[in-house]
């Protein structure tokens, strides 16, 4: 594999999986690391694991390791992160700023329509703030769980 050949998505969602994901989920929050920062970090076992688990990002290009041994994160979209924003250490769902204009629709409209819109229109948006928290509930407890 040359270095410019990019590794496809669905190979991506296949290899970086269990801990090797939470590494990378780390290595995206804290966007460098030593291998013993993440073996502490993330409570492994030995710092032997994390090496191994760092290596299979940089072989993934996910990561790329300097001459002192620091991992530095290279940020790729793939599997469930598709759904995600990352800004700085934080990892949001997409959903979380659809609920956030729901919300924001539903106050401008209860103050600017008539008084017999007001209880169509706040339904309507009670009902997609209401999917859209589901959703960004259900993004992040999948998240954990891969």
């Amino acid at each position: 594999m040359t270095v410019k050949e990019e590794i496809p998505e669905c190979r991506l969602g296949k290899e970086v999986v269990g801990t090797t994901f939470k590494v990378y989920l780390h290595l995206l929050k804290v966007k460098q690391a030593s291998a013993r920062q993440v073996y502490r970090d993330l409570e492994m076992s030995s710092p032997w694991l994390a090496t191994y688990h760092l290596d299979k990002l940089h072989h993934l290009k996910l990561a790329r390791k300097d001459i002192e041994g620091i991992y530095h994160v290279n940020p790729r979209r793939f599997g469930i992160l598709r759904f995600f924003v990352v800004t700085g250490k934080w990892i949001i769902p997409r959903t979380l700023f659809y609920t956030l204009f729901f919300v924001a629709m539903a106050v401008y409209l209860l103050r600017s329509l008539p008084e017999t819109w007001n209880i169509v229109t706040f339904a309507l948006a009670l009902i997609a703030v209401i999917i859209n928290v589901v959703e960004t509930i259900w993004f992040y407890k999948t998240l954990l769980r891969t």
